[in-house]
């Protein structure tokens, strides 16, 4: 199970320069060996230079080298900690699986915090109309996310398509929230569609298995979660349950925080849950 630290820079990879992505493949491998020795002995390892060191460490979020050691010796600990260290059986599948997905749930919650989750129920509670932009497999969480925004009164509109992207744009204004939700944030068109909402004045949330600097000055607040290849089978993982984490920690904490939204949620639920029991006497004999 990585640390949150290293999910960061696995997650950043595709926007490293060259000495940055031989410091980021020995961090990678030698977490143990960083967090035990100075800048200066990394940089003669790595074949760089202390300041390209200094520049990595910022380009992942930390202000410098010191910095981003304790942020790594403690994202270890807790994955240490969170870990039981079971061997698991190969063989079996259902076993396998489960592991695997455990993993990855767990990486996840190491690369959140709570204060980002607040800070995203709040941007979702306040809006007066919000838009999900999601594309391929993001789709299945944000759809389902939709509808459950939609049972405690919340106006939300799906895009799935750049037709439809460009006709919402007209309709979104400073009160206006949209909500991304992409495997990468370099996919195509992803960037250049977040710059013309930022000129919009549109509050904006990601959430990404990939981040990158250059998004950082086009939204509000990103979440980035792990992404399915670094599981032991991403042929068969699916990143959906990670981006479903996500979103039921957002919408658990609005739940929690608005009595109003959660009082809508349970009526919801009875209106549900009556409609189905109508629908299976149908199919009584």
């Amino acid at each position: 199970m990585q640390s949150a630290v290293i999910m960061k820079i696995i997650s950043l990879q595709s926007s490293f320069t060259a000495s940055e992505h031989e410091i980021s493949q020995f961090v990678i491998k030698n977490p143990d060996f960083v967090m035990t020795n100075t800048i200066t002995t990394l940089a003669r390892k790595t074949n760089t230079s202390e300041a390209s060191i200094n520049r990595f460490c910022k380009k992942i979020g930390y202000k410098g080298f010191n910095n981003f050691k304790i942020a790594l010796a403690q994202s270890t600990t807790q994955m240490e900690q969170l870990s039981d260290n079971k061997e698991v059986d190969s063989s079996n599948m259902l076993e396998y699986l489960a592991a695997d997905y455990k993993k990855m749930i767990m990486n996840t919650c190491a690369m959140l915090n709570e204060k980002d989750i607040e800070d995203a129920a709040s941007m979702i509670t306040f809006a007066r109309k919000i838009f999900i932009l999601s594309i391929y497999t993001t789709s299945f969480a944000a759809q389902e996310t939709m509808f459950k925004l939609r049972q405690i009164g919340i106006d939300v509109t799906y895009i799935a398509e750049p037709l439809e992207a460009q006709l919402a744009l007209e309709n979104m204004n400073s009160d206006s929230l949209l909500i991304t939700v992409v495997p990468s944030v370099i996919s195509k068109d992803i960037i250049p569609f977040l710059e013309k909402v930022k000129r919009r004045g549109v509050k904006s949330l990601l959430i990404s298995g990939n981040d990158n600097p250059k998004i950082n000055d086009l939204v509000d607040l990103k979440l980035i979660t792990p992404d399915h290849v670094i599981a032991s089978n991403p042929l068969v993982i699916s990143n959906s349950l990670m981006y479903n984490f996500v979103f039921d920690t957002i919408y658990a904490t609005i739940l929690r925080d608005n009595k109003t939204m959660r009082q809508r949620k349970l009526s919801s639920n009875t209106i549900i849950d009556s409609f189905q029991s109508a629908e299976s006497n149908l199919y009584e004999w």
